[in-house]
């Protein structure tokens, strides 16, 4: 959604660059007020004045205003450039735009601007080039105002210095198609990669500069990836009429003396959080191996995604630095929280094989308890985990008339959260499950063999430790209501308590 962050660097004359930026959450009356539009347009602003050479003075910011005020706002920059511009300089502009649109305008506050009327606004501004990036749905109309039609993503050598002519027009959809929020990134979908794009993740030259090009091709895949899970795929489009052969460079990534650089050296996903504000997702990128982010100084939690892992570890970022983060000064992530966080992106499950044993008991009125051995295997997903366990026990008693031995032999299927915090996992749920009992007496008397089935359900409480990524250690325990007949046939009830050690190995 950034919209194209026109910072050029001339060679000779000074580029004159000037901006407008609008964001508004609420559109027409009918309209669902959006969450991010208004952010997003902070961000792209912020952006643009520390890498995108656009004087802050030169830079102005619309939240929530209405059409007449974008109106009289662009008026006024082009009254500025006439009357600012010196000699042969060159100059430039970029609107960008995040809200409600339909096939026909922006909606603004209640308001509308027609998107042929946008487009001939800016075209009126009289400077050498023109930026126009618009995070909206159906705002790919914007590309077939005069017939134009999508093509392949485009290429230019790139020359440092403005000598192209014309308009760039960057859209977040296709006609037709709605433009996403996402609630985990906290903004607009396009326009979450197109800022990360700016800030180093779309350098693929590795030249410390993002061209236009470079923006729109790592926007665009990104964006397709992101939503390629949801009702519909957001595919953004745009229309490049320049003339001239130089490629636009939208950011410069050595341009903020007070920001950082964080250098990934192996390539891959990565996510940037901001490690003072409660986890605030910084940058979700996709780079090469030696990828760069710009940054403001801070301590920063960053989180590699690999294929069938998870990486994390916190960095902090000095001013007038660059600090090299290598895949091993990340830490892997345990399989089950990388689940149960949802932190992995392709991984939904994590299945583990788990052994131990405990006590149990006491499981007949009046007898004591009995050691347990149990095996099973367990799946963890991000709302729940659910576990299969079979179990035996054998039990022997002796009073004065007789000596019971009893052999019993369950399963039971386990429902329940686990919660990771920090170095340790808590977990509560609810299991069931059923047992068949054997019971022989040795007796002076008659007494004869007994078999039967019990019934059990009953809360659970836990705690995990994980030893590493693919093992842990998990202690668990609760009192199962166990169901049954006794031997006047009556059914009757019994509390049952059980502790149980396990060691968990995840296999997949």
């Amino acid at each position: 959604m950034i919209s194209a962050l026109l910072a050029a660097v001339a060679l000779g004359a000074p580029v004159q660059r000037y901006a407008v930026v609008i964001g508004s959450d609420l559109g027409a009356a009918e309209e669902e007020p959006l969450r991010y539009a208004e952010r997003d347009a902070e961000r792209v602003a912020d952006v643009l004045t520390r890498l995108g050479d656009v004087p802050p003075q030169d830079l102005v910011l619309l939240k929530g205003r209405g059409a007449d005020q974008v109106r009289r706002v662009l008026a006024d920059v082009a009254d500025r450039v006439n009357r600012d511009r010196v000699g042969g300089a060159e100059a430039m502009v970029f609107v960008y735009y995040s809200g409600h649109a339909d096939a026909a305008s922006l909606h603004l506050a209640g308001t509308e601007l027609p998107l042929t009327e946008l487009k001939q606004v800016l075209e009126a501004v009289p400077v050498d080039m023109r930026v126009l990036v618009v995070d909206a749905c159906q705002s790919g109309e914007l590309t077939r105002l005069k017939g134009v039609t999508q093509a392949e993503p485009f290429h230019i050598e790139v020359e440092d210095r403005l000598a192209a002519e014309g308009m760039a027009i960057i859209t977040s959809s296709s006609p037709g198609e709605d433009a996403q929020e996402s609630d985990r990134l906290r903004g607009g979908v396009f326009s979450h990669h197109l800022i990360s794009g700016l800030l180093g993740a779309a350098d693929t030259s590795g030249d410390a500069r993002v061209t236009l090009s470079e923006a729109f091709q790592y926007a665009r895949s990104q964006t397709i990836r992101s939503t390629s899970q949801a009702r519909f795929v957001q595919h953004p489009t745009f229309d490049f009429d320049v003339r001239g052969e130089n490629e636009l460079v939208l950011t410069r990534l050595e341009t903020d003396p007070r920001a950082g650089q964080l250098t990934l050296e192996a390539a891959g996903t990565y996510l940037v959080f901001d490690a003072r504000r409660d986890g605030e997702l910084q940058a979700e990128l996709a780079v090469p191996a030696g990828g760069t982010l710009s940054l403001s100084p801070g301590d920063y939690l960053v989180r590699l995604r690999e294929r069938d892992a998870v990486r994390e570890g916190t960095v902090r970022v000095e001013r007038g630095t660059s600090l090299l983060v290598a895949r091993g000064d990340l830490a892997a992530v345990p399989y089950g929280e990388t689940v149960r966080r949802g932190l992995a992106e392709e991984r939904r499950s994590a299945w583990a094989l788990t052994l131990g044993g405990g006590v149990v008991g006491p499981t007949v009125p009046r007898v004591g308890g009995s050691p347990l051995v149990a095996l099973g295997t367990r799946v963890d997903l991000e709302p729940l985990s659910v576990g299969l366990r079979v179990h035996g026990t054998r039990q022997v008693h002796t009073n004065q008339t007789l000596t019971l031995r009893q052999d019993r032999l369950g399963a039971d299927i386990q429902i329940g959260k686990w919660v990771d915090l920090g170095p340790v996992v808590t977990g509560l749920g609810v299991r069931g499950g059923s047992d068949v009992l054997l019971q022989r007496f040795d007796t002076t008397g008659e007494a004869e063999p007994r078999q039967g089935v019990v019934g059990r359900f009953g809360p659970w409480l836990g705690l995990e430790v994980p030893l590493s990524p693919r093992t842990a250690l998990s202690l668990s325990g609760g009192a199962d209501v166990q169901v049954y007949r006794d031997v006047a046939g009556q059914w009757a009830s019994l509390p049952v308590p059980q502790v149980l050690l396990e060691g968990v190995a995840y296999v997949w």
